[in-house]
């Protein structure tokens, strides 16, 4: 237990007697799994850990980063090793050396991927009768008829099928049809904890069926999220063709039923033929001859943009047009003189002046230091663009809440009388397994990227006599595009993004362009911290360079026509763009 709070001491900064060794881990001292996993790679160092058939600690590592307390921690530990003897504990711990500083190397060039509008075919798997007699499964109606023609078809192959009004564990496979019914509202967030209990409740098989123009958004990113979560699952999720007959759907869904785990997200065209939405390299199209979006007397409306990578892109957009800049979150506009702590330039001296002045809770110490730390993004932020821009004006608005994004974008174009572009960048990270994501996390995640995107759309197509907008982009992630452990809400929101974007092209009267971005460097300000970007350099990931993503972006404006994008950094092999480099990429935020 020394050990342990020597080494949680020192990467915190929380003084020992504050350690108790029951306190939450992430709810009580902000530690979150990123950081957890550093913690045991220490304590692996200090004191050895079970060892795989390989020799590496990593499953004990990955084991022990998923415990919750520090007693725990200890728990398991004696129960499954027996340690060596620990360091003599002295009463002021001494500091462990910091991590040396590797050598610099050139940025990483940007690889760009086109998400195919037409889908890539995979084989059609043969229903197989034997796969699915005496199994119990339970089929979610959909009140269109499907749902009888699928039980008919389960009883046929000697399957027990048993109507439900949603998924629910104890069965040896789901069928939700959920999103087919007629008129029904989307079904997430409302759905995932039906689909929480049903995956951590051990169900072998689960199928989210859905269909071009149902209430479905979010459903394939959330499916190759989960199936990474759950490998011994079939977790996947099923595009059928509407109009189809529902014999030969139901048929579709017995094959789907039957067959490996290698798809998580699969679709059928009108002609019967499967298939999976595959990214391809796709540079950008000849520049010559086109005009650029935006001026000096343009206006742009960037959400989240105070902060993070949309803060820079807000900055190169300034810096590049000269343009009027408008930005939108939920941090209060902080008051413009320095904080009182100004001498504590990251969080954990933050923790220790804090610790100084008086507060004595872990959790107050958090509250005051997030809260200070993104005052001061925020003052940075709006110093650099009065510079830069022709104008800027920041908006205390949560994009949750439809009459406050209206009354924003009604004030932007009072004052201006045009609003040029929208980007949409807030977002939110509630990062855990599906066994610990709890339904106000997901929610939260979900409608902080989905029905933002939803509000400002609604908001900015009603332009009246004033010039539409000439584009909407939406800053969406590569984990709704390939999935990631851990991120069952993110992927969900950001697969929805890419939805809504094919969807509103076709009636928005500018642009819309969704930006599926990999994990950009720490400097950035977004959602790689610093104990993440030292996880992706130990695995020689690359993470997007602050000034590469700003470029990449603006290049994408002027020149870009699709509608999907991957914007990621290259190996240096130049082999970036599978999916199984883009997962590998993805263990935490990357906004």
């Amino acid at each position: 237990m020394q050990v342990v709070l020597e080494i949680v001491h020192t990467r915190t900064g929380y003084p020992l007697d504050m350690l108790d060794p029951g306190l939450d881990l992430e709810a009580d001292l902000s530690i979150d799994s990123i950081k957890r996993v550093e913690i045991i790679g220490a304590l692996a160092d200090r004191i050895g850990l079970p060892q795989d058939p390989g020799g590496s600690a990593e499953s004990a590592v990955e084991e022990l980063s998923r415990i919750k307390t520090l007693r725990a921690i200890v728990d398991w530990i004696t129960a499954h090793t027996t340690p060596q003897p620990a360091p003599h504990a002295h009463p002021h711990p001494t500091p462990e050396p910091p991590t040396p500083t590797p050598t610099p190397t050139p940025p990483p060039s940007l690889t760009r991927l086109r998400v195919e509008t037409a889908p890539a075919p995979v084989p059609t798997p043969a229903p197989d009768p034997e796969a699915l007699h005496g199994l119990r499964i339970g089929v979610v109606d959909d009140g269109q008829g499907l749902a009888g023609a699928l039980s008919t078809a389960l009883r046929a192959y000697g399957a027990a099928p048993q109507p439900l009004t949603e998924p629910e564990p104890g069965f040896d496979g789901i069928v939700d049809l959920t999103a087919l019914r007629a008129g029904s509202e989307p079904v997430l967030p409302q759905l995932f904890p039906a689909l929480r209990r049903t995956l951590t409740g051990g169900t072998p098989r689960l199928l989210l069926v859905t269909a071009p123009g149902t209430p479905a958004a979010g459903l394939h990113g959330f499916a190759r999220s989960a199936a990474l979560e759950f490998p011994g699952a079939l977790v996947r999720a099923v595009d059928v063709h509407p109009k189809e007959a529902p014999e030969q759907i139901a048929a579709q869904l017995l094959a789907e039923l039957c067959c490996d785990t290698s798809h998580s997200s699969v679709g059928y065209t009108p002609e019967g033929a499967r298939t999976t939405r595959t990214p391809v390299p796709a540079p950008l199209p000849a520049t010559e001859g086109t005009a650029r979006p935006l001026g000096a007397d343009s206006v742009v409306l960037l959400t989240g943009g105070a902060r993070g990578i949309t803060a820079r892109t807000a900055l190169a957009l300034a810096r590049t047009t000269g343009c009027h800049i408008e930005l939108v979150g939920r941090t209060p506009e902080p008051d413009p003189a320095p904080d009182e702590f100004a001498q504590a330039q990251d969080r954990v001296a933050l923790r220790a002046a804090l610790i100084a002045a008086g507060l004595r809770t872990p959790a107050e110490i958090e509250a005051a230091a997030s809260r200070i730390l993104a005052g001061r993004e925020v003052r940075a932020t709006l110093s650099a663009l009065t510079a830069a821009a022709a104008s800027v004006r920041y908006h205390c608005a949560d994009v949750t809440d439809e009459r406050a994004v209206r009354a924003v974008v009604a004030d932007v174009r009072e004052r201006h009388g045009r609003l040029d572009g929208i980007v949409h960048g807030a977002g939110v990270l509630r990062d855990g397994l599906l066994a610990d994501k709890q339904p106000a996390d997901f929610t939260d995640v979900f409608t902080t990227k989905v029905s933002g995107a939803r509000h400002l759309a609604a908001a900015a197509a009603e332009h009246g006599p004033v010039p539409a907008p000439r584009f909407l982009a939406l800053f969406g992630s590569v984990a709704g595009v390939y999935g990631n452990r851990g991120q069952t809400d993110y992927a969900a929101a950001n697969d929805a993004l890419d939805g809504l974007a094919h969807t509103w092209a076709e009636s928005f009267p500018g642009r819309v362009l969704s930006v599926d971005w990999g994990p950009w460097a720490a400097e950035a300000g977004g959602m790689v911290t610093p104990e993440l970007e030292r996880a992706y350099a130990r695995r020689g990931i690359p993470l997007i360079d602050p000034a590469a993503g700003t470029a990449a972006f603006l290049a994408e404006l002027s020149h870009g026509t699709d509608v999907q994008v991957v914007l990621m950094a290259a190996e240096p092999t130049g082999t970036a763009g599978t999916a199984e480099t883009a997962t590998a990429r993805e263990d935490g935020g990357d906004e």
